[in-house]
């Protein structure tokens, strides 16, 4: 088992999260929407609902490199993962600096408010994208969280602050928005999407390089 404090891994784990729901989409446009239109609560449900589905992706991800890492012994093969992780990150970044959230709108209605068909709505919007599994290898990759390595309770653990940074973001996007209602409107959301995106591309650039330095 690789040797990581509880410490890296709650900081790690929740920065994936955190940095995987980031990217605004349709799903970041309805809990926005939500936000503004019938509060905070009902905002940050719906993104909870979000998480319902990162929630199985998450699980996915880690399955898919608890397979594929077990033969990074091999120093090719490691390499090739690794810049792979990089490309990854490099597109991510590059769609999600090109998604427009205005376009998006169009495709989110508010129709239902019970708080289950709330959730249930954010759970649907977001399970249509099964590509998120991507990005998220690309995360585990770049944060060097080698799952395969990690003891049964420790992947566990590893799935729960992943889990945990993703609701984070969520609360923190229903929060501000509820705060800058009258002053936020989905040009706002998409100046997010240019600054996440640009920090990925940037995370993508700086990791090759220090691959390539270190052939």
């Amino acid at each position: 088992m690789t040797d990581i404090s509880v410490f890296e891994l709650i900081l790690k784990g929740m920065a994936i999260g955190f940095l995987a729901a980031a990217p605004t989409g349709p799903s970041g446009v309805l809990v926005i929407q939500r936000t503004l239109n019938k509060g905070r609560w009902k905002g940050f449900l719906t993104g909870l609902g979000v998480s319902i589905s990162d929630a199985l992706y998450i699980m996915i991800t880690m399955m898919c490199l608890s397979l594929v890492l077990g033969y990074l012994e091999n120093p090719m093969v490691a390499l090739v993962v690794k810049l792979a992780g990089c490309a990854l990150l490099l597109i991510f970044g590059i769609t999600t600096v090109r998604n427009n959230p205005l376009a998006a709108q169009k495709e989110v209605k508010v129709r239902k408010d019970s708080l289950w068909q709330i959730m249930v709505t954010g759970t649907l919007v977001a399970i249509v994208n099964p590509l998120v599994v991507f990005f998220y290898m690309g995360l585990f990759a770049f944060f060097s969280l080698p799952v395969d390595d990690f003891e049964t309770g420790v992947k566990m653990q590893t799935y729960l602050f992943t889990l945990m940074g993703d609701v984070c973001w969520w609360f923190t996007l229903s929060t501000l928005i509820n705060k800058l209602r009258n002053r936020f409107d989905l040009r706002g959301l998409w100046m997010i999407n240019r600054v996440m995106g640009t920090i990925l591309m940037v995370a993508a650039v700086a990791w090759c390089t220090m691959i390539l330095i270190k052939l």
